[in-house]
């Protein structure tokens, strides 16, 4: 025989109240507010790092020099071992220092990711070496670093890269005149 069972509908009846209470207070909670967006004054920040560090290279001091890196950077460049941390990218200066170049650079972007803890650089800039003779050696690069916000404020290099300009690059500003002369040769006109 079938009964009413009057207590299964007073338990439904009783949580309406609660869960409307719950769904209404979690639906007047505003969001929690955004961070400010500093990116403009981390970019300066950057870029001011940028030119003590080159101030440290050009007073040929390797450990103010590696001072601008982070301690587990990682240092790339064409035809080198890779460096890791900050200890042996001060032992790279070192060595990289005892020619006495003249290494100058500038940034030519600077980006800060939104979050505020990333950003990368990248520019240009030249190394001048004498050799044994006194002979000047001058090589363009282009470099790209990727620096991480430190927990001072203060901002470090993770990544760092350095390329220098093929010797063909000084040519090919001058016009390619391989081309030309092969063209001449073969009677093959160059388009």
């Amino acid at each position: 025989m079938f009964t009413p069972n009057h207590q299964g509908i007073k338990c439904p009846l009783l949580l309406t109240p609660v869960v409307a209470l719950i769904l209404a207070l979690t639906g007047c909670q505003q969001p929690a507010p955004k961070a400010p967006d500093t990116r403009a004054k981390d970019e300066t920040a950057i870029r001011a790092a940028e030119a003590d560090m080159a101030k440290a290279v050009a007073a040929l001091d390797p450990a103010e020099a590696a001072s601008f890196y982070t301690d587990d950077v990682v240092g790339m460049a064409v035809d080198a071992p890779m460096v890791q941390g900050k200890g042996n990218m001060q032992k790279y200066f070192e060595a990289m220092m005892k020619d006495k170049p003249e290494i100058s650079w500038k940034p030519v972007k600077v980006e800060v990711a939104r979050s505020g803890d990333l950003a990368y650089s990248w520019g240009t800039g030249k190394v001048s070496v004498k050799d044994k003779k006194g002979k000047v050696a001058e090589t363009t690069i282009k470099y790209a670093s990727v620096w991480k916000k430190q927990a001072d404020g203060g901002w470090k290099i993770a990544v760092d890269t350095m390329i220098p300009d093929p010797p063909e690059a000084k040519k090919k500003a001058g016009g390619d005149h391989h081309h030309a002369r092969a063209a001449k040769k073969s009677k093959h006109k160059v388009k």
